[in-house]
């Protein structure tokens, strides 16, 4: 056990977090021989201002008795926050001798015992080497290995720990004996030397703002390339629908699926923008890449071919392929003639793995050629998987941080000449992945979906809403394809009109239902996507829906109101009840709004603070609009949409009468609490219905120009 040596946090007064880490101990781990407790020594402190505002500094230093092994912790306090960086060195006699050197994996170790009790914590951790998933549990010592965020509650201040992925090292948590540990890894041998910002503590009363603030800040610490979601730009491509084959064909994709497809999505007049050729395309020998061309019998013409059909004869704008960040599964074949011909821009591990090159510059070789071919027969823009296998891939011969950093950018330089790096990151949520990718913003958000498990949403459905907390303040999270034809089609559909992200199916020939994918789209085959990247509502922060009797509530943004999306996810067969209202939705403004829901078509006029009950049966969701008030007339939007505030734009107020732009026709509902209203379109009168108590439908025809609303209540 290791000797815990007292320091309670009270340089931190400054930024209210004093004793928020309890009693602070570190642990170096050395390559060969036992762990080595060090002892806390002298403080130095000093003050300054930087681009993120003023701040008070405190280096700890702390070493072992035979001063082999120095660690400096160094706490920069901010207003809110602390960055916390970690300085450590194994001093050796001699550089001929033996040298001692950390461990690849907790070479150091920050111990934090006594924390305080709390009143929630949601976790995100790596549960597999490529997804992260939530924990629960008040309880420190059960939180798990590789956690990447720590979000807690004690009274009404919410505290988030985010440990950082530096250019060499990466910073995990887990849990300990009255409290936790912050593990500081290289994954790489003979390092004797460490210098690494570890991780951003910080407390506030808004949890959404916080984990937002500490990636912000990490990133402008850091000096990297890497930009937070806030600051990138969203892809064209994927602001439209689009279908997969993996889920229709897996590996047997071939020309003649993906045109008969093709043909029958446009024979049901479905407005597909994008295809993606997923996993199964390309020639591969052992599960590893052979050639750049695609499978000669599955594309007996060539990828050149399929791809200028579904362009030029069933009208896909875009069509993309999939590999891995590795080229294949596992790697490029060595007896390949792409071996040979790259070379120089190829990387044998000790294992004989060849794959591109952790170096930026000798990597974007082997991806220029590639993508250069993939461009000339027509591909758009690429689904990248396997990317948290950069770790295995180089463990122990390059540092974590180096390798991921050179893997990202090499690949991400290669996109933005050809592809205009639209790229789907995929199985790509360790640490080392999300903090290293320069500018790309779709990035997967959970494990797969699963058509064919009974029980499949639940899981599928937490992941995606919990990991979206921390996720999608880096990225725009792809909550992947779905099934319009399965057990889960209208929850699955109903999840991904709150994502922020595509919007994606992958039924096989026959198998697709028009009907429910039209609530999720415009004419034109837009998606209709909210603003932001969703999280779960306060009340569901640090509840598992699935082992709680609660519902799982998502809200997001859409054209200044709020969208809360609830589901039943609990592994039992009662209902849950459940409450909706303004609340919900943080920086929602004003005081009186309209609570409109989709499936019941039940709206109620509410004001701030209030609530209003609902219940779910097994497998029923339900999607709430809060809608600030208008005054006289207040526009829900298009109906036949889950997120039907989004085709409303331009409004405009005069007295008693409102003007407004529609994107296109259908079902029009607004609410009026006067009786007498009447609806142009265009400056011609529409029949208005009164479906209940002060909630109105227009029937809006479909036409090529544009469509002026004007709503006007007479006294």
């Amino acid at each position: 056990m290791f000797q815990l040596n007292e320091i309670e946090l009270q340089y931190l007064n400054s930024s209210g977090l004093q004793n928020v880490l309890g009693r602070i101990g570190v642990t170096v781990t050395p390559d060969s021989g036992p762990a080595l407790p060090l002892l806390r020594g002298a403080n130095e402190k000093t003050a300054g201002t930087d681009h993120l505002g003023d701040y008070t500094e405190t280096k700890v230093t702390y070493s072992n008795e035979a001063d082999t092994a120095v660690v400096h912790l160094q706490f920069r306090c901010y207003e809110s926050f602390v960055l916390t960086s970690v300085q450590g060195e194994m001093i050796n006699a001699s550089d001929f001798g033996k040298q001692h050197c950390f461990a690849a994996q907790n070479g150091i170790i920050i111990h934090a015992q006594g924390m305080t009790n709390i009143d929630g914590l949601m976790a995100n951790y790596q549960h597999k080497d490529w997804w992260t998933r939530p924990h629960f549990d008040l309880n420190w010592s059960t939180l798990p290995e590789r956690t990447q965020s720590v979000l807690w509650r004690k009274e009404s201040a919410f505290y988030h720990l985010l440990p950082v992925c530096g250019p060499v090292f990466r910073t995990d948590v887990c849990g300990a004996e009255e409290g936790l540990q912050i593990r500081v890894s290289s994954h790489q041998g003979g390092r004797t030397r460490c210098e690494s910002l570890s991780f951003v503590l910080g407390s506030g009363i808004d949890p959404y703002q916080l984990v937002e603030r500490h990636v912000e800040a990490a990133l402008h610490t850091l000096d990297y390339p890497t930009l937070p979601r806030s600051r990138k730009p969203y892809p064209e491509i994927l602001d439209s629908l689009g279908w997969c084959s993996w889920d229709a064909f897996y590996h047997q994709v071939n020309e003649e699926g993906l045109l008969v497809k093709a043909e029958e999505m446009q024979a049901a007049s479905l407005p597909v923008q994008w295809v993606m050729i997923d996993d199964g395309w390309s020639q591969t020998l052992d599960k590893k890449l052979s050639s750049f061309e695609a499978d000669v019998e599955k594309f007996p013409q060539g990828l050149a071919e399929t791809v200028r059909q579904l362009k030029e004869k069933y009208g896909i704008r875009w069509v993309g392929v999939w590999h891995t960040i590795a080229g294949y599964w596992g790697g490029i074949h060595p007896d390949s003639p792409l071996a040979k011909q790259f070379s120089d821009y190829l990387y044998s591990n000790a294992k004989g793995s060849l794959i591109p090159y952790p170096d930026a510059g000798r990597g974007f070789g082997f991806w220029h050629a590639w993508h250069s071919f993939l461009e000339r027969q027509g591909i758009d823009f690429v689904k990248v998987d396997s990317q948290s296998a950069v770790l295995n891939f180089t463990k122990h011969e390059w540092s974590i941080g180096e390798a991921a950093a050179a893997a990202h950018e090499a690949l991400e330089a290669s996109a933005a000449l050809h592809f205009n790096n639209t790229i789907i990151n995929c199985m790509g949520m360790a640490a080392e992945n999300m903090w290293h990718r320069p500018k790309s913003s779709v990035s997967r958000n959970s494990d797969d979906f699963v058509p064919q498990d009974q029980f499949g949403f639940a899981e599928h459905a937490l992941q995606n809403a919990y990991n979206s907390y921390y996720h999608g303040a880096f990225y725009y999270g792809d909550w992947d394809m779905y099934w319009t034809k399965n057990h889960d089609d209208i929850q699955n559909a109903v999840l991904r009109s709150v994502s922020g992200g595509p919007i994606y199916f992958s039924d096989a020939p026959g198998n697709t239902d028009a009907s429910k994918l039209w609530p999720l789209i415009y004419n034109n085959g837009k998606i209709i996507r909210c603003e932001q990247t969703p999280n779960p509502t306060a009340d569901c922060l640090f509840l598992d829906p699935t082992k709680e009797t609660v519902p799982l509530k998502l809200w997001n943004i859409a054209k200044s109101s709020g969208v809360v999306a609830a589901f039943h996810i609990g592994k039992y067969t009662d209902s849950v009840k459940g409450t909706v209202g303004p609340s919900d939705v943080p920086g929602l403004e004003g005081d009186a709004f309209v609570l409109y829901e989709h499936f019941s078509g039940e709206m109620k006029i509410m004001h701030q603070g209030d609530q209003h009950a609902f219940e779910l049966q097994p497998g029923q969701c339900a999607i709430y609009l809060i809608i600030p008030s208008g005054g006289a007339v207040t526009p829900i939007g298009l109906t036949n949409k889950y997120v039907a505030t989004d085709a409303v734009s331009d409004v405009k107020s005069e007295g008693s009468t409102r003007s407004l732009q529609l994107k296109e026709g259908g079902t029009f509902r607004f609410v009026s609490e006067n009786n007498r209203v009447s609806a142009q379109l265009n400056g011609k009168a529409l029949p208005v219905l009164l479906i209940s108590e002060h909630l109105y439908e227009v029937d809006v025809p479909m036409l090529d120009e544009k469509l002026n609303i004007v709503l006007s209540v007479s006294e």
